[in-house]
């Protein structure tokens, strides 16, 4: 018996409705608010760079680029940092881990365990300064040791309360709490600085004062 067109078209009607495709939504069962999405992000890498693929790196020194895998962060999130040698000749470094992390600070005093305003390691004070928070965890000889072209060295910041717990889990980057006020005296912090804002890897051995800027935010 042939239904005709009419009865079809009511048919499909009431498919489609029970499907959700007509009529006013329903309330929402699920109310877990979704993620937050990860920052979007884009790393420029130069044609000379020979680091590990999909890293961020900042200006080459001496053939030397320190790198990010990412340069945007949430607290809380794994950084991975490295350095790497581009050029011609094998890099010396009097440890394996030759780096600091250091955060951009804008009301500091002008003076830290690393120098005063116009050093490297603290930059001219227009504006703020860079204050060590974090260095290696992991015990050296002191011997010398050579970065060859084309090696390269990673480390993996793990920020997860880590002010309070690196030391105990034993990583690779622990808290630097020493800070110096402008007399030069010292003192120590007890909370983790770690806040949303600039921070940088700094490679400051010798000559290979590469560096690398990255955000949490």
């Amino acid at each position: 018996m042939y239904a005709g067109p009419c009865i079809l078209t009511a048919v499909l009607i009431a498919v489609l409705a029970c499907a959700g495709c007509l009529g006013p939504a329903g309330p929402v069962v699920n109310t877990t608010p979704e993620p937050t999405p990860e920052p979007c992000e884009t790393c420029t890498v130069p044609k000379d760079f020979c680091g590990p693929p999909g890293v961020c790196p900042g200006e080459p020194v001496n053939g030397i680029y320190a790198f990010t895998d990412r340069n945007t962060y949430r607290i809380g999130d794994v950084v991975e940092f490295g350095i790497v040698n581009c050029g011609d000749e094998r890099k010396a470094f009097g440890t394996p881990d030759p780096w600091v992390i250091q955060q951009w600070v804008t009301n500091a005093s002008g003076v830290t365990h690393q120098g005063s305003c116009g050093d490297p390691a603290v930059g001219n004070c227009t504006g703020g300064m860079w204050v060590m928070i974090g260095i290696s965890g992991w015990y050296h000889t002191g011997e010398t040791v050579y970065l060859y072209p084309g090696e390269n060295w990673t480390v993996q910041w793990n920020t997860t309360d880590w002010w309070d717990t690196a030391k105990v889990r034993g990583d690779h980057v622990e808290p630097f709490d020493h800070r110096k006020r402008s007399d030069g005296s010292s003192y120590q912090i007890s909370e983790d600085p770690l806040t949303p804002g600039i921070y940088r890897v700094w490679y400051m051995w010798y000559s290979n004062n590469a560096s690398k800027e990255f955000e949490f935010v």
